[in-house]
């Protein structure tokens, strides 16, 4: 993926920002708090929270693999802080709906601190172009993972957090406020 958006314009976005009040902010605060009120992550709360996820996109939820053992592994490691591997990546894509965006959001709920959300705005914003199937590419949803993670260590990233933060009414990670951005441009 070719990222064209510049940290000039991305700053810039973020100057632009303006809160228009939508279910997504309204809604987000309290998806974030249910997976933080948790110790451990069972295939109750994994249930709840993909549907719950699924409230946020244009498709129905449904389970497509059986590695719920293995995905429910992996989702405790994220609340502990550990970013998935590719393959552990790929797993759940592929046992929620087969999407990546479906596991981004579902994992960003777990832990805003380490996964932005990924969908098709978003990789519109940071290439230019449609996504397609790019966006099911788990090299995109990395790079997009490390373009975030370069905005944090420009000085003026507090600035913008602080601004939005303010505007929306509640604290956000440096994540979130990355792909609410990206997400509003």
């Amino acid at each position: 993926m070719t990222i064209i958006k510049t940290p000039n314009d991305f700053f810039g976005d973020a100057a632009n920002f303006s809160q228009n009040g939508s279910t997504y902010l309204i809604s987000y605060p309290h998806f974030i708090n249910y997976f933080n009120n948790l110790n451990t992550i069972t295939f109750h709360e994994m249930t709840i929270g993909i549907n719950f996820t699924y409230g946020w996109m244009p498709t129905i939820f449904d389970y497509r693999s059986n590695n719920y053992v293995i995905a429910i592994d992996i989702l405790n490691r994220v609340k502990t802080g550990i970013i998935p591997n590719n393959d552990e990546l790929f797993i759940l894509k592929n046992l929620f709906n087969n999407s990546l965006v479906g596991a981004s959001k579902l994992m960003h709920f777990i832990n805003p601190e380490i996964i932005p959300i990924w969908d098709s705005k978003v990789f519109k914003y940071l290439t230019g172009r449609k996504a397609n199937n790019q966006i099911a590419n788990i090299n995109n949803f990395r790079s997009y993972i490390n373009f975030c993670n370069t905005l944090f260590l420009d000085q003026r990233f507090q600035q913008a957090k602080t601004t939005i933060e303010t505007m929306v009414g509640y604290n956000m990670s440096n994540m979130r406020i990355a792909d609410l951005v990206m997400y509003s441009n």
